[in-house]
């Protein structure tokens, strides 16, 4: 606290040097004056009071030191205290007031103050204060002089005299003052931000001001009647509980003593805060008052609190819905004080690091850096609390269980209203797996930039994005941004461009790429480059819409003008060329033969793996037994020719043609190579029907025999067909119609028909496995138990197949059917549990799914969907209802209609 320092006389002296009084001093000084005597500082605290305050107030001077009007007094009076205050700091006068004042029993005094401003020799200002209580000041001047001794009856006649007329001097002062005190009384209330009314103890109204009367919007009329009980009356009417407020009034009417303070609610909304407090005589601090005869009435102060409490709601909400996003938010937010302690360890860091909030709260900070981050830490800390601001890093965290993280902070310091750094807020989130796929990504990035082929990107509507190193090399530009000027018609002749719009894009439209001979122009020497150019649309993973289209490009100059000299060479030299043109020709075939490779290995399908894995040695083997069986019978003709001409063989012959029991072993080994021709003409049959059921040689729509693509795709799902010890065997009943053959994409028809009946297949696993087959349509299901592609709980709904038994024969029904005049008609349906309407709806969106994490993509039937509607024409349809099996109705045209 400072101490205050006064001069001795505030006007000049002759000496300047200024008389300081100690603190000790100072307080005997002001203790010995009777009136109350308070000094405050710039922010409205006591520093300084005497003991006269102390009584006056009702509190100790422990208690008053550092605290201000706002800690005792009611909200009212504390405003006007501390406005009045404030003018006297600002305007630097002295101020006299007559302002009502409640002492801590309650009491409301009418007092007069008198307010000076100080300033210190460092600039401190501080206001002086005293206080005289009204009432008392007049009580006291009715006495005044009537003291000592009277001699004489001369004497005694002038004293008459003179109380005389210092009595009627003391009542016309006493009025004036009075009158002084209404005025100012009425002016404090009219200028009060409260609702003021003043009810005497014959419960009649004395006073109120204009804002009460808004409040409250009680007419004219009944402040006229002064009576309490009517105005009263007007306001139950306006609450919610009038019954609780009347009661209120009433037990503080019969309890003068005592004061309130409360809030009210009214039927329009609004919230008021209501106190009140008895209005007596002023009495000392350790006087005592007495319960009826001190008791002048009441005073009552509303406030419409209403915006305040809506704020304060607004404010708790507010506060909960940041202690729900702190919670809820997947960025690990980690408060932390100066001491490297942690205060607050929300959800996403206890996910990211290990640790329970329990575990790191109050513990080190580094508990979660490695030992090899902690001195770049260290200096991130120490900016932080030296106040540097905020900052961003990225650096290594260890979790729990010991591994090793990358992990990204964004640090801001908390910093007090003194300005002193408090602690400091992290937010944070894993970035291991975005720093994998940066690095991987520049890995891809290098590999481009150092490709000797000329790799190009251009957006959907022509502009240049990118170009690497040998690509601009190839064209004749310095740079990417020189590159980047350019359009895609600008690499081109004209020639070139026209046959790039009117061959290339259309087929590059249909089937996502393109792949073929093509020329670039160089810009420097416009000389036409032939290339071999891979062209291909790269479509949005998400969405699959094309974003991009990208062009790999090898420049083949010198093989052309290689094949070009070996053309001229062969024109020279034709006769003696045969040999070489034909030797020429099968290159040709055999690049042909390549291209094509190529091209079924970016398509990545089935068949190249099998093909590659299993189609190549099965024909080895296959090509090979036939030989092996003609040396076999050879190697056993000679044998034979041995035993029969040298019918005795030495005995160590004869031992090892026994221990190898070779009679066995000749008629034997003739029986296991028939075995192995059997395997592998069944090895062969398979890899055919994966190629039936694949098509990838036949990615256009052609005609087909739909029962052999649906044959081959049972076959494939024969393992999951047949029955073990969890589940009987799945009986397969083909109702197939005569059918012609039908135009279609043979290989996405076929991935329909495997999506189909996959899920049917999971759908009576369902229903054995969940032991509640053959329920009734009434009964009840989790749906969460429900498969997406639904088949989730199927059957025919043909009774029949259920025969006597609760627990039928898993079935699944296939019929096809020619409808006139150009429409087939698949049906594929199983006797499982059924599927509801509410999943049913949902059956074709993609991603719609029920089965559990890791067992389904929900993207089956919407494939299957798109694949029917959009690339066949046709419709796709599920009809099922609970306990009544389901049943795909696919309908596609016979002959598609090309002029679409």
């Amino acid at each position: 606290m400072k101490h205050l320092r006064f001069l001795d006389n505030p006007a000049p002296k002759q000496n300047t040097e200024q008389q300081n009084f100690s603190l000790a001093f100072l307080h005997q000084m002001i203790n010995s004056i009777s009136d109350p005597i308070f000094v405050k500082d710039c922010q409205h605290r006591w520093v300084l009071i005497n003991d006269s305050y102390c009584d006056f107030v009702g509190h100790s001077r422990e208690e008053l030191i550092g605290k201000s009007d706002d800690d005792f007094f009611p909200q009212a009076e504390a405003d006007v205290f501390r406005q009045k205050d404030e003018l006297v700091f600002t305007a630097n006068i002295t101020n006299e007031n007559q302002e009502l004042f409640t002492d801590a029993e309650g009491i409301i005094h009418l007092i007069s103050t008198k307010k000076s401003c100080f300033e210190d020799e460092t600039g401190n200002k501080f206001l002086v204060g005293s206080i005289r209580d009204i009432i008392l000041q007049n009580e006291a001047a009715k006495v005044l002089g009537v003291t000592g001794r009277v001699t004489d009856l001369t004497e005694l006649v002038q004293k008459s005299e003179a109380l005389q007329e210092s009595l009627e001097e003391s009542d016309r002062q006493a009025e004036l003052d009075l009158q002084r005190a209404n005025a100012l009384l009425e002016a404090q209330q009219e200028a009060a931000i409260d609702g003021i009314l003043i009810i005497d103890e014959n419960r009649t109204i004395v006073s109120f001001n204009q804002k009460f009367s808004q409040l409250w919007q009680i007419p004219a009329a009944v402040f006229q009647t002064r009576d309490d009980r009517q105005l009263l009356g007007w306001v139950l009417d306006q609450l919610i509980n009038p019954d609780e407020f009347l009661a209120k009034v009433e037990y503080l009417y019969q309890h003068p003593e005592e004061s309130s303070r409360d809030e009210i609610f009214l039927k329009s909304g609004k919230i008021f805060d209501r106190y009140s407090a008895p209005v007596r005589k002023q009495q000392g601090a350790c006087s005592e008052t007495s319960p009826s005869g001190d008791y002048y009435g009441r005073i009552w102060y509303f406030r419409d609190i209403t915006e305040y409490k809506q704020a304060e709601a607004e404010l708790r909400a507010s506060q909960q819905r940041l202690t729900l996003l702190v919670e809820q938010t997947p960025l690990a937010i980690i408060e932390w004080n100066t001491n490297i302690e942690v205060q607050t360890w929300n959800r996403a860091a206890e996910r990211i690091f290990g640790y329970t909030k329990e575990e790191m709260l109050e513990n080190p900070f580094e508990i979660i850096i490695p030992e090899k981050a902690r001195k770049h830490v260290n200096e991130i800390v120490t900016a932080l609390l030296t106040q540097q601001g905020g900052n961003l890093s990225i650096n290594e965290n260890v979790t729990k269980d010991g591994r090793t993280i990358v992990c990204e902070w964004y640090n801001n310091p908390l910093v007090a209203p003194d300005g002193q750094v408090i602690g400091v807020a992290s937010m944070g989130s894993d970035i291991t797996e975005r720093k994998r796929s940066e690095e991987e990504q520049q890995k891809f990035v290098a590999l481009i930039e150092n490709s000797s082929d000329f790799i190009a990107i251009a957006s959907m509507e022509t502009e240049i994005i990118y170009v690497n190193p040998a690509g601009l090399k190839m064209v004749g530009l310095t740079s990417l941004e020189a590159a980047k000027t350019k359009s895609m018609i600008d690499f081109h002749s004209p020639e070139a461009f026209a046959k790039f719009q009117q061959q290339i894009i259309p087929l590059m439209s249909q089937h996502g790429f393109w792949q073929g001979e093509f020329c670039y122009r160089h810009f420097q020497t416009g000389i036409e480059i032939p290339t071999d150019c891979n062209l291909f649309i790269v479509k949005h993973p998400e969405t699959g819409e094309p974003f991009c289209q990208v062009a790999v490009v090898r420049d083949i100059t010198e093989r052309k003008q290689a094949k070009e000299a070996l053309l001229k060479s062969e024109a020279q030299l034709r006769q003696q060329a045969q040999d070489l043109k034909e030797t020429l020709r099968e290159l040709q075939r055999t690049q042909t033969h390549l291209i094509q490779s190529e091209k079924m290995s970016s398509l990545g399908q089935l068949v190249a793996g099998v093909a590659h894995e299993i189609n190549n040695p099965v024909n080895f083997i296959y090509g090979n037994l036939s030989p092996a069986k003609e040396y076999t019978q050879d190697l056993l003709a000679l044998l034979q020719l041995y035993q029969s001409h040298y019918p005795k063989p030495v005995p160590e012959i004869k031992d090892f043609a026994e221990l190898i029991e070779l009679d066995f072993l000749k008629s034997d080994l003739p029986q296991i190579l028939n075995s192995m021709n059997v395997g592998a003409d069944r090895i062969r049959e398979i890899v055919l029907s994966l190629r039936t059921f694949s098509r990838l040689d036949e990615a256009e729509m052609k005609a087909v025999d739909i029962h052999e693509g649906i044959d081959s795709t049972l076959m494939i799902l024969q393992s999951r067909l047949k029955g073990n010890d969890q589940r009987p065997t799945i009986e397969i009943i083909k109702e197939y119609g005569k059918l012609p053959l039908v135009e279609c994409y043979a290989g996405q028809l076929n991935q329909v028909f495997m999506n189909i009946l996959s899920n049917a297949i999971d759908a009576l696993e369902e229903g054995v496995g969940s032991g509640e087959w053959g329920v009734e349509s009434g009964d009840e299901r989790d749906e969460g138990d429900e498969e997406d592609v639904a088949l989730a709980s199927r059957r025919v709904g043909d009774e029949g197949d259920k025969g006597n038994n609760q627990c039928p024969i898993s079935t699944i029904r296939i019929c096809t059917q020619l409808q006139k005049p150009n429409q087939v008609i698949i049906r594929i349906a199983d006797n499982g549990l059924g599927i509801p309407e509410d999943t049913k709806k949902q059956l074709f969106n993609p991603f719609f799914t029920t089965k559990p994490i890791g067992k389904g993509t929900g993207m089956g039937l919407a494939i299957s969907y798109q694949i029917i509607a959009e690339r066949h024409g046709g419709s796709l349809e599920c009809i099922s209802q609970p306990g009544q099996g389901a049943e795909f109705v696919i309908n596609i045209p016979l002959i598609q209609n090309t002029s679409t």
